[in-house]
């Protein structure tokens, strides 16, 4: 690379990255030595990335071996989310099924009093997105009772806001809008995942009319287990993907940085102790020593980073630089961004590029709305009542604000209370946003 800036920011991206990894290649070490329950796919995981990462210890840098291996692991975050948004469907239903078995039977409330309340809560927000945030909240937690048809007049007027904007905006919230409804699961989500899979499908048999409090007492409990492996998982996968990106960065810009002898001496004696107990072997003390000397490396090498961070890369290569160049301080820059799983395929981009410059008219985004509002009418066919009462609860929040007024909003949170019949519901949303209302206090 002939750049200038551009063997910079290479060179800050290889320090930056190399002392975090060291770093958080500690913790992972450590943090595995507590969780001798892994699944096979994260064992798998660990069991690839520990061979890439001999591979750097012989100052080879495998950056194909890299690039898979964080595929793999964006497909299964991939997978844990989309079990996370359906477990949260039927969360809903069972907190608001919940008052029935209860010895003194639902709360009573009274509903302008809550009303107001919650009124209180939303216009106290200092800042418009956080007023927002509010908002989308309390709708998550109401207790709904439209039609098929009043909800999509809602959801269509939300959306009538892309009208004038970019293409991909639309698709985008779209495709949080189906993943959230269930429409856009992953094939196969029973691979590798078959607890996982033997209990979501507890809940999609379940007949929630007419269950009992030992079914509902089993259902919690199928509910609590789901939650704490999605969450081990997600966790895992958190911690890999950001090893990888840094790994992947090093594979990337080292050859082309020169860097301190002692300081590099010092980062590849982390790794390669860490390395070495992962493989069983035993490893010397003083390890604490070779941390406290990293103390202030990784900030002040990210210091330097962020003078890069939002460069453009075809600039900052220079003029006639190689596309290879280009391509390098590309996927650098999104392997350091905050979005950990970000893809770093270019045509990707290139076609986001290329659908900002399509502003839609109104017909176009009912045509491509509709598509969506046909796939729910066709999967709610087959769901309870109290589940497509969840998934629109969920779809509410995620919408684009519909409200213009407070006026708007006093109107639409007392219809959904007066028009829930069912007191144990209402009761269980009315506790819900208190205490949604109460944690926000808390935190002020």
């Amino acid at each position: 690379m002939d750049s200038r800036n551009g063997k910079r920011m290479m060179a800050a991206a290889c320090r930056y990255a190399y002392c975090r990894f060291a770093l958080n290649y500690y913790m992972y070490g450590e943090t595995l030595e507590g969780k001798p329950d892994q699944s096979q796919i994260q064992k798998s995981f660990q069991e690839q990335f520990y061979t890439l990462t001999g591979q750097l210890l012989k100052d080879q840098y495998p950056v194909e071996e890299t690039d898979r291996l964080r595929n793999e692991i964006i497909k299964e975050m991939e997978m844990i989310t989309a079990y996370i948004d359906s477990f949260r469907i039927y969360e809903y239903v069972l907190n608001r099924i919940e008052g029935r078995f209860k010895e003194n039977g639902p709360a009573v409330y009274d509903e302008g009093e809550t009303v107001d309340q919650i009124m209180q809560f939303i216009v106290s927000a200092k800042e418009p997105s956080q007023r927002n945030q509010r908002i989308k909240e309390i709708l998550e937690q109401l207790p709904l009772r439209f039609t098929r048809s009043r909800f999509f007049a809602i959801a269509s007027q939300a959306l009538s806001i892309y009208e004038g904007t970019d293409k991909r905006s639309l698709e985008q919230v779209l495709y949080l809008l189906r993943s959230e409804a269930m429409l856009s699961l992953p094939d196969h989500m029973e691979e590798g995942h078959e607890e996982l899979a033997s209990l979501l499908e507890e809940f999609r048999q379940a007949d929630y009319r007419s269950l009992t409090a030992t079914e509902f007492s089993r259902l919690s409990q199928c509910l609590s287990l789901a939650e704490e492996k999605l969450s081990a998982l997600s966790s895992d996968c958190m911690m890999m993907i950001d090893l990888v990106n840094d790994f992947y960065v090093i594979c990337l810009t080292r050859q082309e940085t020169l860097m301190d002898s002692q300081e590099e001496e010092l980062i590849r004696s982390i790794i390669s102790a860490v390395y070495r107990k992962l493989g069983g072997e035993e490893t010397e003390a003083g390890q604490e020593d070779l941390l406290v000397q990293m103390e202030g490396r990784q900030e002040r090498y990210y210091e330097q980073w962020s003078r890069y961070e939002a460069a453009d890369p075809e600039e900052i290569a220079g003029e006639g630089a190689l596309a290879q160049d280009q391509d390098v301080l590309r996927r650098v820059g999104l392997l350091l961004s905050t979005s950990s799983f970000m893809s770093l395929d270019p045509e990707e981009e290139k076609e986001e590029v290329e659908e900002e410059n399509i502003l839609l008219s109104r017909k176009a985004v009912e045509e491509l709305c509709q598509p969506f509002f046909q796939e729910l009418e066709e999967a709610w066919k087959n769901l309870p009542k109290c589940v497509v009462r969840s998934i629109m609860a969920k779809l509410l929040a995620v919408l684009p604000m519909f409200f213009t007024t407070s006026d708007d909003i006093r109107e639409f949170i007392s219809g959904c209370l007066s028009a829930c019949s069912d007191l144990s519901e209402k009761s269980a949303s009315i506790e819900l946003i208190q205490s949604i209302m109460e944690r926000e206090d808390a935190l002020v």
